[in-house]
């Protein structure tokens, strides 16, 4: 007579400029703001946010049960190569336990862009260059300054003095989700 009980369906739609770098691996957004952002980084198997923002720092992550990281780069500038080793370091960690990650600035662009290019280079064994021409395909508009684009190539330059082992892929590489 009364029927079946309704059931609570939870809103769930992506943070601003969401995408997968790699899929279930890497994602790059802009700063999560609402409750539906949340659930949707959970729906889509996310456990682990980084923020690289100081001016915006997402709230309200130890209700949704998300790890979360901070590492401060300042809005137009380019991250240190300690902040690129820590951010690679906390990814590799994530691989090992087959969590995924999702990095942030404040739009998701400039920063959010350099951290993922550096993956590329890193993980992808792409060239810098081709890295960061493929986030700006899947991502337009990111990596903002020449600063930004030059850290790229230097955190490149760094790994290859460091891994012996290490031959980027020259040729034409390009990411598809």
């Amino acid at each position: 007579m009364w029927g079946a009980p309704a059931v609570s369906k939870s809103v769930s739609y992506p943070p601003y400029n969401f995408s997968w770098i790699e899929q279930n691996k890497l994602a790059a957004m802009a700063c999560p703001s609402s409750e539906a952002n949340y659930q949707f980084l959970r729906d889509q198997g996310i456990h682990h946010i980084l923020t690289l923002s100081p001016e915006n720092v997402p709230t309200k992550l130890k209700y949704w049960d998300l790890g979360w990281s901070r590492i401060d780069v300042q809005e137009f500038e380019a991250p240190s190569l300690e902040n690129i080793l820590e951010f690679l370091d906390l990814c590799q960690k994530c691989r090992m336990r087959k969590q995924a990650i999702a990095i942030h600035c404040r739009m998701g662009r400039g920063r959010t862009g350099v951290m993922a290019a550096c993956y590329l280079v890193h993980f992808m064994k792409i060239a810098p260059e081709r890295a960061i021409t493929n986030i700006r395909l899947m991502r337009p508009g990111s990596i903002e300054t020449y600063e930004q684009e030059r850290s790229v190539v230097k955190f490149h330059d760094y790994i290859r003095t460091i891994e012996d082992d290490f031959q980027p892929n020259y040729e034409t590489k390009h990411i598809t989700q």
